[in-house]
């Protein structure tokens, strides 16, 4: 995670290069934890993700359980990203 921000009340985390399953276990407790603090609305920003593991996935969960009910999205997803979230059954975190 690169850096975290607020805007119009929603928390919006930003993400860059590989969310492989190294770089996830280093910045689960970290992402959980702002997701619990921000008790808002939360964006994963990956516009300069190029990559995606399973464990990333498994955090977008997590992610979307703290938030609650409609409160999770992901923005700024590449094609290729998009087309692994459609394949895992989670196209509906996808902001458009």
């Amino acid at each position: 995670m690169s850096e975290t921000e607020t805007s119009d009340g929603k928390t919006i985390l930003k993400f860059e290069h590989r969310m492989d399953t190294a770089t996830c276990s280093g910045i689960e407790n970290e992402v959980l934890a702002q997701i619990e603090k921000a008790r808002a609305p939360v964006v994963f920003d990956i516009g300069k993700v190029d990559f995606v593991s399973s464990a990333f996935l498994r955090i977008c969960i997590m992610a979307a359980k703290k938030a609650g009910d409609g409160n999770f999205h992901v923005a700024n997803a590449a094609p290729q990203i998009k087309k692994v979230f459609k394949i895992a059954g989670m196209d509906q975190f996808l902001a458009e």
